[in-house]
């Protein structure tokens, strides 16, 4: 936290962590991921707290679906990628396009970057009431199972 450290003396800075939306909701496929993802999240909200009192600015940023190329390097054990990709219930949003909205929240600094607006309105309504998103997370859940290749 050496960066820290000098924002805190000089008065100012912005840090930017980047989750997920895996880790503002629950994302039964990829539990591990979701677990790290939930830590960042914690780190952010905690960490903006404490520096603001110092002119330290913090944002969090948890996209919903990226073209990052990460659905194309990450293993895939037992089951096959496109099935995998053909229920993504999304579309990936362009890294440009994200970019955009990332540098537009940090400019304001926003303590939650979430975005596009499908991210968005899954996080309000797992806020709302969890119990709204749980149908369509067994739904990807039985999905994910059907796609599985035994051993």
């Amino acid at each position: 936290m050496c960066a820290y450290r000098t924002m805190v003396s000089q008065g100012h800075g912005q840090i930017v962590n980047i989750s997920s939306l895996a880790g503002l909701i629950p994302f039964p496929t990829a539990v591990p991921y979701a677990a790290a993802k939930h830590a960042i999240v914690g780190l952010t909200s905690s960490l903006r707290l404490e520096a603001a009192a110092f002119g330290v600015g913090v944002s969090l940023v948890c996209p919903g679906f990226v073209d990052t190329g990460l659905f194309d390097a990450a293993p895939v054990l037992r089951s096959k990628r496109e099935h995998l990709l053909n229920w993504l219930p999304f579309r990936k949003m362009n890294s440009s396009h994200a970019a955009r909205a990332i540098l537009a929240g940090v400019e304001r600094n926003r303590a939650m970057i979430v975005f596009p607006m499908h991210a968005r309105t899954l996080w309000r309504l797992h806020r709302l009431c969890g119990a709204l998103i749980t149908p369509v997370m067994n739904k990807a859940v039985r999905r994910f199972r059907r796609s599985r290749i035994e051993p």
